[in-house]
Protein backbone atom coordinates (compact mmCIF):
# COMPACT_ATOMS: atom_id res chain seq x y z
CA UNK A 1 0.00 0.00 0.00
CA UNK A 2 0.92 3.39 -1.10
CA UNK A 3 0.87 4.75 3.00
CA UNK A 4 2.68 8.33 1.75
CA UNK A 5 0.66 9.14 -0.99
CA UNK A 6 -2.29 8.21 1.16
CA UNK A 7 -1.25 10.47 4.32
CA UNK A 8 -0.64 13.59 0.98
CA UNK A 9 -3.53 16.45 2.20
CA UNK A 10 -4.35 16.37 -1.36
CA UNK A 11 -4.69 13.15 -2.14
CA UNK A 12 -7.03 12.45 1.07
CA UNK A 13 -9.48 16.00 -0.14
CA UNK A 14 -9.95 13.85 -3.52
CA UNK A 15 -11.12 10.61 -1.77
CA UNK A 16 -13.47 12.35 0.75
CA UNK A 17 -14.73 14.86 -2.08
CA UNK A 18 -15.45 11.43 -3.89
CA UNK A 19 -17.40 9.44 -0.92
CA UNK A 20 -19.89 13.07 -0.71
CA UNK A 21 -20.71 13.26 -4.21
CA UNK A 22 -24.29 12.88 -5.11
CA UNK A 23 -25.64 13.12 -8.67
CA UNK A 24 -28.06 15.53 -8.90
CA UNK A 25 -31.11 14.55 -9.85
CA UNK A 26 -33.62 15.95 -12.11
CA UNK A 27 -37.24 15.65 -11.32
CA UNK A 28 -39.96 15.17 -13.62
CA UNK A 29 -41.90 18.24 -14.69
CA UNK A 30 -45.36 18.57 -12.99
CA UNK A 31 -47.44 19.68 -16.01
CA UNK A 32 -49.13 16.22 -17.65
CA UNK A 33 -47.58 16.71 -21.20
CA UNK A 34 -44.09 17.89 -20.13
CA UNK A 35 -44.36 14.79 -17.49
CA UNK A 36 -45.07 12.00 -20.79
CA UNK A 37 -42.12 13.79 -22.87
CA UNK A 38 -39.93 13.35 -19.83
CA UNK A 39 -40.59 10.02 -19.45
CA UNK A 40 -40.57 9.02 -23.31
CA UNK A 41 -37.11 10.58 -23.55
CA UNK A 42 -38.46 13.71 -25.57
CA UNK A 43 -37.08 16.57 -22.86
CA UNK A 44 -34.59 17.88 -25.34
CA UNK A 45 -35.71 20.46 -28.29
CA UNK A 46 -33.57 18.02 -30.38
CA UNK A 47 -34.96 14.77 -29.43
CA UNK A 48 -38.24 15.99 -29.88
CA UNK A 49 -37.47 17.67 -33.41
CA UNK A 50 -36.37 14.12 -34.93
CA UNK A 51 -39.30 12.13 -33.49
CA UNK A 52 -41.72 15.17 -34.77
CA UNK A 53 -39.49 14.26 -38.47
CA UNK A 54 -39.70 10.32 -38.38
CA UNK A 55 -43.66 10.64 -37.27
CA UNK A 56 -44.67 12.81 -40.30
CA UNK A 57 -42.39 10.44 -42.48
CA UNK A 58 -44.64 7.62 -41.35
CA UNK A 59 -47.65 9.61 -41.23
CA UNK A 60 -47.30 10.28 -44.86
CA UNK A 61 -46.04 6.81 -45.95
CA UNK A 62 -49.00 5.54 -44.56
CA UNK A 63 -52.11 8.04 -45.76
CA UNK A 64 -50.03 10.16 -48.70
CA UNK A 65 -46.94 8.48 -50.57
CA UNK A 66 -48.47 8.16 -53.96
CA UNK A 67 -45.96 5.34 -54.57
CA UNK A 68 -47.39 2.96 -51.77
CA UNK A 69 -51.22 3.43 -52.87
CA UNK A 70 -52.71 0.62 -54.67
CA UNK A 71 -54.68 1.86 -57.93
CA UNK A 72 -55.08 -1.40 -60.15
CA UNK A 73 -56.37 -4.98 -60.36
CA UNK A 74 -54.89 -7.57 -62.87
CA UNK A 75 -57.47 -10.33 -62.94
CA UNK A 76 -56.81 -13.71 -64.23
CA UNK A 77 -59.23 -16.99 -64.60
CA UNK A 78 -62.51 -15.00 -65.49
CA UNK A 79 -64.51 -13.77 -68.35
CA UNK A 80 -64.53 -9.67 -68.93
CA UNK A 81 -68.54 -9.51 -66.92
CA UNK A 82 -66.74 -11.43 -63.80
CA UNK A 83 -63.60 -9.60 -64.36
CA UNK A 84 -65.16 -6.34 -63.91
CA UNK A 85 -67.53 -7.14 -61.00
CA UNK A 86 -64.22 -8.34 -59.11
CA UNK A 87 -62.50 -4.74 -59.84
CA UNK A 88 -65.58 -2.52 -58.43
CA UNK A 89 -64.90 -5.16 -55.48
CA UNK A 90 -61.27 -4.13 -55.36
CA UNK A 91 -61.92 -0.52 -55.48
CA UNK A 92 -64.80 -0.72 -52.68
CA UNK A 93 -62.55 -2.76 -50.47
CA UNK A 94 -58.97 -0.24 -50.57
CA UNK A 95 -61.63 2.52 -49.22
CA UNK A 96 -61.99 0.62 -45.85
CA UNK A 97 -59.18 0.74 -43.10
CA UNK A 98 -57.49 -2.19 -40.98
CA UNK A 99 -58.41 -1.85 -37.56
CA UNK A 100 -59.98 1.57 -38.37
CA UNK A 101 -56.80 3.74 -38.86
CA UNK A 102 -54.78 1.63 -41.61
CA UNK A 103 -55.87 2.66 -45.41
CA UNK A 104 -56.28 -0.47 -47.04
CA UNK A 105 -55.03 1.13 -50.27
CA UNK A 106 -52.02 1.20 -48.94
CA UNK A 107 -50.06 -2.14 -50.19
CA UNK A 108 -48.55 -2.22 -46.49
CA UNK A 109 -52.20 -2.78 -45.11
CA UNK A 110 -53.35 -4.46 -48.21
CA UNK A 111 -54.91 -8.08 -46.90
CA UNK A 112 -54.52 -10.64 -49.23
CA UNK A 113 -56.64 -13.27 -46.58
CA UNK A 114 -58.76 -10.58 -45.79
CA UNK A 115 -59.60 -9.86 -49.47
CA UNK A 116 -59.85 -13.03 -50.27
CA UNK A 117 -63.03 -13.50 -47.77
CA UNK A 118 -64.24 -9.95 -49.40
CA UNK A 119 -64.62 -11.48 -52.47
CA UNK A 120 -66.06 -14.76 -51.15
CA UNK A 121 -68.58 -13.21 -49.40
CA UNK A 122 -69.92 -10.11 -51.72
CA UNK A 123 -69.11 -12.03 -54.95
CA UNK A 124 -71.34 -15.10 -56.41
CA UNK A 125 -69.45 -15.22 -59.39
CA UNK A 126 -65.92 -15.88 -57.46
CA UNK A 127 -65.77 -20.39 -56.59
CA UNK A 128 -62.13 -20.07 -54.92
CA UNK A 129 -59.24 -17.29 -54.66
CA UNK A 130 -56.43 -19.36 -56.29
CA UNK A 131 -53.79 -16.21 -55.49
CA UNK A 132 -53.30 -12.99 -54.82
CA UNK A 133 -50.32 -11.58 -55.23
CA UNK A 134 -49.32 -7.63 -54.09
CA UNK A 135 -46.77 -6.37 -56.45
CA UNK A 136 -45.15 -2.72 -56.74
CA UNK A 137 -46.09 -0.17 -57.85
CA UNK A 138 -50.04 -0.10 -56.92
CA UNK A 139 -51.15 -3.17 -58.59
CA UNK A 140 -52.65 -6.08 -56.87
CA UNK A 141 -52.45 -9.55 -59.41
CA UNK A 142 -55.45 -12.26 -58.36
CA UNK A 143 -56.40 -15.38 -59.57
CA UNK A 144 -59.84 -16.72 -59.48
CA UNK A 145 -61.64 -20.02 -60.32
CA UNK A 146 -64.66 -18.51 -61.65
CA UNK A 147 -68.43 -20.07 -60.82
CA UNK A 148 -70.52 -20.33 -63.86
CA UNK A 149 -73.67 -21.77 -64.72
CA UNK A 150 -73.08 -25.21 -65.79
CA UNK A 151 -76.18 -27.48 -65.99
CA UNK A 152 -79.59 -27.65 -64.73
CA UNK A 153 -81.05 -29.49 -62.02
CA UNK A 154 -83.92 -31.51 -62.00
CA UNK A 155 -85.70 -31.59 -58.49
CA UNK A 156 -88.77 -33.66 -59.78
CA UNK A 157 -91.05 -30.43 -60.62
CA UNK A 158 -88.28 -28.23 -59.55
CA UNK A 159 -85.37 -27.21 -61.34
CA UNK A 160 -82.34 -24.60 -60.28
CA UNK A 161 -78.87 -23.31 -61.90
CA UNK A 162 -76.21 -25.97 -60.95
CA UNK A 163 -72.93 -24.17 -60.79
CA UNK A 164 -69.57 -25.46 -62.16
CA UNK A 165 -68.66 -26.07 -58.56
CA UNK A 166 -71.64 -27.73 -58.16
CA UNK A 167 -73.29 -25.13 -55.69
CA UNK A 168 -77.04 -24.77 -56.57
CA UNK A 169 -78.08 -21.54 -57.77
CA UNK A 170 -81.49 -20.06 -58.15
CA UNK A 171 -84.81 -21.89 -59.32
CA UNK A 172 -85.66 -21.88 -62.80
CA UNK A 173 -88.74 -22.15 -64.42
CA UNK A 174 -89.67 -24.21 -67.33
CA UNK A 175 -90.11 -21.23 -69.35
CA UNK A 176 -86.56 -20.22 -68.51
CA UNK A 177 -84.98 -24.05 -69.37
CA UNK A 178 -86.71 -23.73 -73.27
CA UNK A 179 -85.29 -19.91 -73.47
CA UNK A 180 -82.27 -18.73 -71.38
CA UNK A 181 -80.80 -22.29 -70.15
CA UNK A 182 -82.37 -24.10 -73.66
CA UNK A 183 -78.39 -25.55 -74.40
CA UNK A 184 -77.71 -26.47 -70.40
CA UNK A 185 -77.45 -30.45 -70.33
CA UNK A 186 -79.63 -31.60 -67.15
CA UNK A 187 -78.77 -33.41 -64.01
CA UNK A 188 -81.09 -35.10 -62.88
CA UNK A 189 -81.61 -36.23 -59.29
CA UNK A 190 -83.73 -39.50 -59.55
CA UNK A 191 -83.91 -39.63 -55.60
CA UNK A 192 -85.81 -36.18 -55.89
CA UNK A 193 -83.72 -34.56 -52.06
CA UNK A 194 -84.57 -31.71 -50.85
CA UNK A 195 -81.98 -29.04 -51.74
CA UNK A 196 -81.89 -25.56 -51.15
CA UNK A 197 -79.68 -23.11 -53.18
CA UNK A 198 -76.05 -22.01 -51.97
CA UNK A 199 -75.56 -26.05 -51.16
CA UNK A 200 -73.08 -27.80 -52.69
CA UNK A 201 -75.13 -30.90 -54.76
CA UNK A 202 -71.72 -33.11 -55.05
CA UNK A 203 -68.43 -32.66 -53.51
CA UNK A 204 -64.97 -31.66 -54.90
CA UNK A 205 -64.41 -35.30 -56.29
CA UNK A 206 -68.08 -36.05 -57.85
CA UNK A 207 -67.91 -32.75 -59.39
CA UNK A 208 -64.34 -33.65 -60.82
CA UNK A 209 -65.52 -36.71 -62.54
CA UNK A 210 -69.22 -35.14 -63.82
CA UNK A 211 -67.52 -32.22 -65.48
CA UNK A 212 -64.36 -34.53 -67.11
CA UNK A 213 -67.43 -36.67 -69.03
CA UNK A 214 -69.31 -33.59 -69.52
CA UNK A 215 -65.83 -32.34 -71.48
CA UNK A 216 -64.90 -35.20 -72.75
CA UNK A 217 -67.09 -37.76 -74.09
CA UNK A 218 -68.07 -36.02 -77.10
CA UNK A 219 -64.74 -35.00 -78.23
CA UNK A 220 -63.24 -37.99 -77.70
CA UNK A 221 -66.27 -40.60 -78.43
CA UNK A 222 -68.19 -38.51 -80.94
CA UNK A 223 -71.22 -39.06 -78.89
CA UNK A 224 -73.30 -36.43 -77.71
CA UNK A 225 -74.82 -36.46 -74.36
CA UNK A 226 -78.71 -35.97 -73.50
CA UNK A 227 -78.51 -35.39 -69.57
CA UNK A 228 -77.00 -36.99 -66.64
CA UNK A 229 -78.64 -38.72 -63.69
CA UNK A 230 -77.62 -39.27 -60.32
CA UNK A 231 -79.14 -41.52 -57.40
CA UNK A 232 -78.96 -39.21 -55.02
CA UNK A 233 -76.18 -36.94 -53.17
CA UNK A 234 -74.49 -39.64 -51.42
CA UNK A 235 -74.44 -42.45 -53.70
CA UNK A 236 -71.56 -42.68 -55.93
CA UNK A 237 -73.11 -43.64 -59.01
CA UNK A 238 -73.01 -41.37 -62.41
CA UNK A 239 -75.44 -42.15 -65.17
CA UNK A 240 -75.04 -40.52 -68.24
CA UNK A 241 -77.99 -40.54 -71.08
CA UNK A 242 -76.20 -40.36 -74.37
CA UNK A 243 -78.27 -39.02 -77.64
CA UNK A 244 -77.56 -42.70 -79.93
CA UNK A 245 -79.57 -43.87 -77.43
CA UNK A 246 -78.01 -46.02 -74.73
CA UNK A 247 -76.68 -45.26 -71.35
CA UNK A 248 -73.70 -45.18 -69.25
CA UNK A 249 -73.18 -46.47 -65.53
CA UNK A 250 -70.27 -44.77 -64.02
CA UNK A 251 -68.88 -44.90 -60.43
CA UNK A 252 -67.95 -41.13 -59.89
CA UNK A 253 -65.23 -41.84 -57.36
CA UNK A 254 -62.99 -43.57 -59.35
CA UNK A 255 -59.89 -42.19 -61.69
CA UNK A 256 -62.65 -40.62 -64.80
CA UNK A 257 -59.76 -40.62 -67.30
CA UNK A 258 -59.09 -44.34 -67.04
CA UNK A 259 -62.74 -45.39 -67.17
CA UNK A 260 -63.31 -42.95 -70.13
CA UNK A 261 -60.54 -44.44 -71.77
CA UNK A 262 -62.10 -47.75 -70.66
CA UNK A 263 -65.34 -46.89 -72.40
CA UNK A 264 -64.07 -46.03 -75.26
CA UNK A 265 -61.98 -49.10 -76.11
CA UNK A 266 -65.22 -51.15 -75.35
CA UNK A 267 -67.49 -48.72 -77.87
CA UNK A 268 -64.63 -49.34 -80.93
CA UNK A 269 -64.85 -53.29 -80.41
CA UNK A 270 -68.90 -53.09 -81.07
CA UNK A 271 -69.51 -53.23 -84.75
CA UNK A 272 -71.89 -50.62 -86.08
CA UNK A 273 -75.07 -52.92 -85.81
CA UNK A 274 -74.40 -53.52 -82.30
CA UNK A 275 -73.62 -49.78 -81.51
CA UNK A 276 -77.37 -49.31 -82.97
CA UNK A 277 -78.48 -52.03 -80.55
CA UNK A 278 -76.84 -51.44 -76.71
CA UNK A 279 -79.09 -50.27 -74.33
CA UNK A 280 -76.20 -49.63 -71.73
CA UNK A 281 -72.49 -49.84 -70.47
CA UNK A 282 -72.19 -50.66 -66.82
CA UNK A 283 -68.49 -49.78 -66.46
CA UNK A 284 -68.73 -49.18 -62.64
CA UNK A 285 -66.35 -52.13 -62.10
CA UNK A 286 -62.79 -51.78 -61.81
CA UNK A 287 -61.86 -54.75 -63.76
CA UNK A 288 -65.19 -55.68 -65.55
CA UNK A 289 -67.61 -54.33 -67.97
CA UNK A 290 -70.41 -55.11 -69.12
CA UNK A 291 -72.64 -54.46 -71.59
CA UNK A 292 -76.42 -54.72 -72.17
CA UNK A 293 -78.10 -54.52 -75.90
CA UNK A 294 -81.90 -53.82 -76.56
CA UNK A 295 -84.34 -56.67 -77.16
CA UNK A 296 -82.25 -58.81 -74.39
CA UNK A 297 -83.26 -59.68 -70.90
CA UNK A 298 -81.01 -57.23 -69.05
CA UNK A 299 -82.63 -54.52 -71.14
CA UNK A 300 -85.92 -54.74 -69.20
CA UNK A 301 -84.74 -55.29 -65.73
CA UNK A 302 -83.88 -52.72 -63.47
CA UNK A 303 -79.97 -52.10 -63.18
CA UNK A 304 -78.85 -52.39 -58.72
CA UNK A 305 -77.28 -48.99 -58.36
CA UNK A 306 -75.96 -49.92 -55.39
CA UNK A 307 -73.24 -52.44 -56.67
CA UNK A 308 -69.97 -51.83 -56.47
Amino acid sequence: MDTKRFNQPEYKSQIQGARKYKREVHKAPEEPLKKLLYYLGLDTWQRKTIASLIFVFFVYCIYFAPFLKLNSIEISGTDQQAASKIEENFNEYIQKYRVGIFPRKNIFFFGTRSFTDYLLENNYQVAAVIEIKRKPLHKVVVEINQRIPEFVLEQGLNNYVLNSDSTIGSSITSEQILSDFKAFKKVKDSAEEVVNPGEKFLNTQKNDFLQYLNDNIEKKMSLPIESFEVPGRASDQLIVHLKKGFVGYFNSTADPKIFLDRFYTLWIQLTPDQQNRLAYFDLRFEKNAYACFKGDKCASSNINLESN
